[in-house]
């Protein structure tokens, strides 16, 4: 027969024993939590960049020689390609221009058919998913491009400061409205000296 002083040292340890394994438990699963949640920080800080990155990407920057010609624009394509003529859908370019010689200015570009914005029209401008604002635009008489001009170039410019997503819709030559959509958060904003300073 075991003494009852053995039985109660062995009963201790035994609970001993379970405390120590409970608290390990605990720890290592909290730290297993910490490790999990400091993965997934992890990987939500590399998908922002990858995003932040495939963003600024999506810009071009162009300057030209200094002189009465010299000039510097930004330009982004379409995130949506438009069919305007009924020849297929293409991309449409939105670009800010800042001219020696011709001043600062807003336009788009497309690829075939024309805007029906000769004289004067009126495009509409959203801004992710605010209410759209409509903007005065006009279709110059040339034909070197098919080029439509947001005349409040600086009224577009300050629409992309905080946007993600800006839309325009403009009237065709085919007939009706199209609209192209244009992915504005990587704009490097100092490529185009002077022109927050309005």
């Amino acid at each position: 027969m075991r003494s009852p002083v053995i039985v109660l040292v062995t009963a201790a340890l035994v609970t001993l024993s379970l405390g120590c394994s409970d608290g390990q438990a605990r720890r290592a699963e909290a730290e297993a939590k910490r490790a999990a949640a400091e993965a997934a920080k992890g990987r939500e800080e590399a998908a922002a960049r990858r995003e932040a990155e495939r963003l600024a990407a999506l810009w071009s920057y162009q300057e030209t020689a200094p002189g009465k010609m010299h000039q510097v624009t930004a330009a982004v394509s379409s995130a949506n390609n438009v069919d305007t003529d009924g020849s297929g859908a293409k991309p449409v370019r939105l670009i800010f221009r800042d001219h020696a010689s011709w001043g600062r200015s807003s336009y788009l570009v497309m690829q075939a058919g024309d805007f029906d914005c000769y004289g004067k029209c009126t495009v509409q401008v959203t801004v992710d998913d605010a209410a759209p604002k409509p903007m005065a635009g006009r279709r110059p008489k040339t034909d070197e491009a098919i080029a439509m001009f947001v005349n409040d170039w600086q009224t577009l410019w300050n629409l992309t400061r905080a946007a993600k997503r800006i839309q325009i819709e403009f009237p065709v030559k085919a007939g009706g409205t199209r609209t192209a959509a244009f992915d504005v958060g990587g704009l490097d904003r100092s490529k185009m000296p002077g022109w927050d300073a309005q």
